[in-house]
């Protein structure tokens, strides 16, 4: 059944359309199709689509819990990644519907419970009965706020008991995970797709205003900036002293994590939108063309290049073994890391949209397609379906 939409939003070509004419570079639209946000514990997998939150046990393959229970158009829509502890999924939502007012969530990994809420103006607030993350977001003429849009549309990171995720307005949050109690915030100059990189000291942003930044983890406060000159839309990779961004030009840059500055480039055919993976010496990335590189991650030289399938909007997923891609026209596909090659027995042909990245869960692979007969589809290595996962059935 057709999964009903947000009813501003461009759609997907329309979308590419104007981005080629470079109006995505300066414009804060979000991408047309709430796809469908994925993540995982040891337990249970968390598929965040249009108003619900489902989590499907890993073991039974049913559904542990949906939040909230029942849609609601009060909480609106989910699409960004949520944030997974053992202690707590941390998700952001559009907030009320058409409101573009944005609300993120504390919810009990156990129970599917709500633990706390935070808003960003006063209709998400109200409707929600959450305080809000700055108070002067409840201010303006007749206590009316100035429109902006607060939209959740990048993944939320979670480390030692932090989230940190960034708004479809440029603004970046870190708040307790426990509590929802903001730590700090920073402003970008245009919305933030992305979900940050976390590690010990630094807090990596990509934005939609072509920039990086790095910013101090217990601050907030930027250490460098970097234009890479266009638009960044997918979560980069951190390796070492080493980030990876994959960009709207067409490239993949590598930045030094100290100073920001660019190390090597290296071209692709069209736009990277997912962020790159890397691993033993090698980054990994898709771009719209359809085309998978593997370049050397110290020089960015090319290892292989191949072009198995269509329009490729995710960042791949590795093992040991295969690195797993998927693209629009539903097609899921098992490379050899080293060769590029396609696996005996791929690609599946697993229905819908392949959007957003595969992930690995033990020795399941897991998508979660847009327009599918499933919300969630686990395989096994040699292409085998182990179990599929419908809200419905």
């Amino acid at each position: 059944m057709e999964r009903v939409l947000t009813r501003n939003r461009l759609t997907f070509m329309t979308l590419l359309a104007a981005a080629a004419l470079g109006l995505s570079a300066c414009a804060g639209g979000a991408p047309d199709v709430s796809w469908p946000g994925l993540a995982a514990s040891d337990q249970l997998a968390f598929v965040v689509y249009n108003q619900q939150v489902h989590a499907v046990d890993l073991t039974t393959h049913q559904q542990a819990w949906a939040f909230p229970p029942t849609p609601n158009n009060n909480t609106g829509m989910f699409f960004a990644s949520p944030g997974v502890s053992a202690e707590v999924v941390v998700v952001g939502s559009e907030g009320p519907l058409n409101s573009y007012s944005g609300v993120v969530y504390g919810v009990n990994p156990a129970t599917g419970n709500q633990l706390w809420c935070l808003a960003f103006d006063k209709k998400g607030g109200d409707r929600q009965n959450c305080p809000l993350a700055d108070a002067s977001a409840g201010g303006g003429l007749f206590g009316i706020s100035a429109p902006n849009d607060n939209r959740v549309i990048g993944g939320i990171s979670l480390s030692d008991g932090a989230a940190y995720f960034g708004l479809a307005s440029g603004r970046m949050y870190a708040v307790e995970a426990a509590s929802g109690k903001v730590l700090w915030s920073f402003n970008a100059e245009h919305a933030v797709w992305a979900a940050p990189v976390v590690d010990d000291g630094t807090v990596y942003v990509a934005s939609l205003d072509h920039k990086v930044y790095a910013l101090d983890r217990k601050t907030g406060e930027p250490t460098w900036t970097q234009d890479l000159l266009s638009a960044i839309a997918g979560t980069p990779a951190l390796a070492g002293n080493t980030l990876y961004v994959g960009t709207f030009g067409s490239r993949v840059v590598a930045l030094d994590t100290a100073t920001g500055d660019e190390k090597w480039s290296a071209p692709a055919n069209q736009w990277v939108w997912g962020g790159p993976v890397v691993a033993a010496g090698t980054v990994y990335f898709t771009d719209l063309s359809g085309t998978v590189f593997a370049v050397d991650a110290a020089h960015g030289t090319q290892k292989w290049a191949v072009t198995p399938g269509g329009v490729m909007t995710a960042s791949p997923a590795l093992t040991a073994d295969a690195l797993y891609v998927g693209d629009r026209g539903g097609k899921l596909f098992a490379l050899d890391p080293a060769t590029g090659a396609v696996k005996a027995g791929w690609p599946l042909e697993v229905g819908g949209e392949l959007l957003g990245a595969p992930i690995i869960a033990g020795e399941a692979i897991l998508i979660a397609p847009h327009k599918g007969e499933n919300l969630l589809a686990a395989y096994q290595a040699d292409g085998t379906l182990a179990w599929p996962f419908a809200p419905s059935k």
